[in-house]
This record gives C-alpha cells, sequence and structure tokens, in this order.
C-alpha cells in the first residue's frame, strides 16, 4: 500500500496515541501494587492457618488412641464425702480439688477415645477397698489416683508420684511422664517418683497395693502450700490434658487389647 507523506504521518500519530492511551497512570499502578500486597498478605495469612492446622493435627494424632483399641482406665478422686482429706491454706477441702481435676481429666480421656470408669464423681464416701475393687472389677489397663498433699510446714511444696514399691519400668515411665509434663505446663517443684509410702518404702498405699493393672498416685501440689494452690487453679485445664495426653501415650505403648 503505498501512502502519501501526510497519510503516513497521520497513521503514525494515530499509532503512538494508541500507544500512549494504554500506558498506565501512576493511579492505576498504585492501585495496582496495593492488589498485590493484599494477594500477598491473603497467600501468606492461608500458609500460616494451614501450618497451624497441620501442627494441630499432627499433636492430635500424637495423642489419639490407637486404631481397634479400647483401652479403660480408672480415675479415681481422692477422699470425698465425710473423708474431706486435707484442709487448704485458704480453707478449701482436699477432697473437692480432687474431684474437679478427677472430672477434667476423665473429660479430656474420653474425647481421646478412651473409655473412663471412675470411682467416685460426686462428693461420695468410697472406701480405699471399694475403689481397688471398682478397678479390679472394670477391667482397666490403669488406675490413677488424683491426691492433694499436705505438709505441717507451709513451705514444702510440688508435685509428686507413687508407685508400688516393686513397680515395672512401665509403672515408672507413666509416673515420672505425667510428673515432666506438669512441670513443663508449671509447678513449683517435681518431687519425682516414689514407691512405698511414705512411712515405709517397702509397704504400699491400699489402692496401689490392692489393684491388679498398673496404679499409681499424683500429689498435684501441696494444699498447705499458697503458691501450689494458685498454680492448680490457674492451670487445672491444661494439667488435665497434660495427664491425658500422658495415659494415651502410655496405653498405646504398654497396654494390649
Amino acid at each position: 500500500m503505498t501512502y502519501t507523506l501526510g497519510e503516513y504521518m497521520a497513521q503514525r500519530k494515530r499509532k503512538t496515541k494508541r500507544k500512549s492511551s494504554q500506558k498506565l497512570t501512576v493511579k492505576q499502578l498504585h492501585a495496582l501494587v496495593k492488589f498485590l500486597v493484599v494477594m500477598d498478605i491473603v497467600l501468606l495469612l492461608s500458609i500460616a492457618v494451614l501450618t497451624i492446622l497441620l501442627v494441630q493435627e499432627k499433636e492430635k494424632s500424637k495423642t489419639a488412641m490407637a486404631p481397634g483399641t479400647d483401652y479403660i482406665v480408672c480415675l479415681d478422686a481422692g477422699h470425698g464425702g465425710s473423708d474431706i482429706g486435707a484442709t487448704g491454706a485458704d480453707g478449701r477441702y482436699e477432697k473437692d480439688d480432687n474431684l474437679k481435676l478427677t472430672l477434667a481429666v476423665a473429660k479430656e480421656l474420653e474425647k481421646r477415645g478412651v473409655h473412663v470408669v471412675l470411682t467416685r464423681d460426686d462428693d461420695s464416701t468410697v472406701s480405699s477397698d471399694d475403689r481397688s475393687a471398682i478397678a479390679n472389677e472394670s477391667g482397666a489397663d490403669l488406675f490413677l489416683a488424683l491426691h492433694r498433699n499436705f505438709a505441717a510446714s507451709s513451705s514444702a511444696c510440688g508435685v509428686e508420684a507413687w508407685i508400688h514399691s516393686s513397680a515395672s519400668d512401665k509403672s515408672y515411665d507413666i509416673a515420672s511422664s505425667i510428673l515432666e509434663a506438669l512441670e513443663s505446663i508449671g509447678i513449683s517443684k517435681n518431687r519425682g517418683v516414689k514407691t512405698g509410702t511414705q512411712w515405709d518404702v517397702e509397704s504400699n498405699y491400699t489402692v496401689i497395693r490392692q489393684t491388679t493393672m498398673t496404679s499409681l498416685i499424683i500429689e498435684v501440689g501441696f494444699i498447705s502450700n499458697e503458691e501450689d494452690l494458685e498454680l492448680f487453679d490457674r492451670n487445672l485445664e491444661q494439667y488435665a490434658q497434660a495427664i491425658a495426653d500422658c495415659i494415651v501415650n502410655w496405653l498405646n505403648q504398654y497396654a494390649e487389647r
């Protein structure tokens, strides 16, 4: 096609005008940058949420019951009814703290697929012989009694566990793992795993001596110590979750069904 000079210059001018009209204005550039920034933020938030969900699922899988299992745990809230246990520095009764924590642990265990048997679920008087019988008749894989400790000196503090004087490694493992888990949450002192009774290392507490499965007692802080009282009230739910996790991990490792 042949153009005159005038026609050629006019066509070139039109092309230049079209190109310039296709360029982004400063306002449009700002809008584009804002859009890209928002999309980056959305992407980062999505990745963060996904990461959190994956971590939670991983942690959940660690403390979930193995498929096809039907483990039974007997939880024993120490004292009860006419047996108030020790009296706290603030006037509270040990039996009430024991029941409160036991019910919280039971709830957490049931969430994790464990069948729970309770020696008491209210303010009832239950003898040590009856507690042992309930555990034995239930066919429980584990018996755990929850108590608060007491000392004449208000400075005595900390959490401790009691197991049978001739207990196996698996008894020590569940006791020590619970103590370590509670320590990671916050306790005044880890007093360790003890055998027998506080009076005689060769004897054993009735609920440990008379039960036929792995059995232990956890003394969750001194009710006679103000710091332990505060820690118990503040961390009760976390204590319950930690105890439940330890039990599930132990069951998956040691119990046979």
